[in-house]
């Protein structure tokens, strides 16, 4: 499954923080330096859906806050969206 998220780094606290432009916005507390960003997001998203980190790919924008994420899980999207705005 793809996923599209807007990524808010450098945030004082990580969250679920509403929808920005058609799309869950997430905070990240790493900053988008050597990749911390990137795998910060990774790690959000293993642990919300339960699954290892290698079954999450950031498949475009790794240098955006723009990103589209490969995710190998069963879960629709209307799931994830609802995991997301429980954390």
């Amino acid at each position: 499954m793809k996923i599209k998220v807007y990524i808010q780094p450098n945030s004082k606290k990580a969250g679920y923080a509403g929808v920005y432009d058609g799309l869950p916005k997430l905070k990240i507390t790493a900053p988008p330096v050597d990749g911390a960003a990137n795998a910060e997001i990774i790690k959000i998203f293993s642990k919300l859906l339960n699954i290892p980190k290698s079954e999450i790919v950031i498949s475009s924008g790794q240098a955006s806050r723009l990103k589209i994420l490969d995710i190998n899980t069963d879960k629709s999207h209307e799931e994830i969206t609802a995991l997301l705005e429980k954390f």
